[in-house]
């Protein structure tokens, strides 16, 4: 984990953002026991703003309290990953039909240009800027389906959807498979098919879906820590 020596006022704020961008990256692997002792000696901090910073990332899903043992990242299970790509599966589906019919040309040539970026990204074997294009290209017709409603459930699973997003970068065939249906759900947009684009995207998440269960292990249920 890597820590940034200059530390705010509000401690617990910053021991918070710390710990959260490292569960977010896998840096603390799911699972793994988060002890308030450690955490406090390595960040230079006491225990108190560890705590609450723990408390918070609990009421948020990232982290989960076990009663007199502790606390622990939240894992990651088959069931999670499933029942999390069925939600993005049904929202991004709409919103990419919703916003290809309201796509203006300079918001395709926006698209191909990210496109172009994610295509010289995987070229170069650049994973950390391809998932930055992957995220903008699914971010933007979620922005542009003119529906607050969709903005805010889709908001409320980011932090679980990018954790996914990184266990996506161990599989570089992955990768560039995602790529070429990012083109596709783009050579829709292009023909101004809505429905086409809609119908990829959905394509789309079941495949990366699928590719996900096959090359992650992941625990069929919640473990149980014995202490």
């Amino acid at each position: 984990m890597q820590l940034d020596p200059a530390k705010p006022a509000a401690l617990t704020d910053w021991a918070y953002g710390t710990i959260k961008q490292a569960i977010l990256n896998l840096e603390f692997a799911p699972g793994a026991q988060l002890r308030i002792d450690e955490l406090a000696e390595r960040m230079g901090i006491s225990r108190t703003p560890i705590r609450e910073a723990l408390l918070r990332l609990e009421t948020e899903g990232l982290v989960r309290i076990v009663p007199r043992v502790g606390f622990f990242v939240a894992e990651i299970t088959r069931r999670d990953l499933i029942e999390l790509f069925e939600i993005r599966q049904l929202l991004e589906s709409h919103a990419t039909r919703r916003a290809a019919a309201q796509l203006t040309d300079e918001d395709l040539a926006f698209i191909d240009q990210l496109l172009g970026q994610a295509a010289a990204a995987v070229a170069q074997g650049d994973l950390a800027r391809f998932q930055e294009t992957e995220i903008a290209f699914h971010d933007y017709f979620i922005e542009h389906a003119q529906n607050r409603r969709l903005l805010a459930l889709m908001a409320s699973i980011r932090d679980l959807t990018h954790r996914q997003r990184v266990l996506s970068l161990a599989s570089v065939e992955n990768v560039r498979q995602s790529l070429v249906e990012h083109q596709r759900i783009a050579e829709a947009l292009r023909r101004r098919d809505p429905e086409l684009a809609g119908q990829r995207m959905a394509e789309h998440m079941a495949a990366a879906r699928d590719r996900l269960l096959e090359f992650v292990v992941l625990p069929s249920d919640k473990p149980q820590p014995n202490g």
